[in-house]
């Protein structure tokens, strides 16, 4: 007898460019006074569902209308890279001429152009944020602190970069 019950086992797949993770939730037993019997029958619904959690990702589709440098890549190099700087993260905030500056690491991207770039900052009291155009690579950028911000303020409010880049990793 084999059946179903709530051992967690993790497929990943990685379909153009975007991760989908999938949890099977499964054990083997002999008894069957703790579970049903798993056949053919009960299996329908199973398959289905994975054939549907496995093709959607592939589906989905990423559209970059205009770069920076105004070339465009194959659709099936675009990716979206996101993550969260926090505020004592790498070198943490950085007087920079008059204003508090943070360096961005998006080298794990692994774009091979210069991605669009977008942050916002969260925190306790943070300021606005705007992005030094010409500090974008396509492994990392900086990001300044809008207004009179100083860096004692930024680190004292914990003043997190939100970022996302988009770009092409071919």
């Amino acid at each position: 007898v084999l059946c179903v019950d709530t051992t967690k086992q993790w497929y990943q797949r990685r379909v153009r460019g975007s991760i989908s993770i999938i949890t099977f939730e499964y054990q083997v037993s002999q008894s069957a006074k703790h579970c049903s019997q798993l056949s053919l029958s009960n299996m329908k619904p199973l398959s289905c569902l994975l054939t549907v959690m496995l093709t959607v990702p592939a589906l989905s589709e990423l559209k970059i209308v205009s770069t920076p440098d105004g070339k465009t890549g194959p659709p099936p190099c675009a990716l979206t890279c996101t993550g969260v700087s926090k505020y004592n993260a790498g070198e943490g905030w950085l007087r920079s001429d008059s204003e508090a500056g943070k360096n961005i690491d998006i080298s794990a991207c692994g774009f091979a152009s210069e991605p669009v770039v977008t942050a916002v900052l969260s925190g306790e009291i943070c300021p606005a944020a705007y992005i030094y155009e010409r500090s974008v690579e396509k492994t990392k950028f900086q990001v300044y602190a809008a207004g009179d911000a100083t860096v004692s303020q930024m680190m004292n409010n914990r003043c997190d970069v939100y970022w996302t880049a988009t770009g092409y990793t071919c």
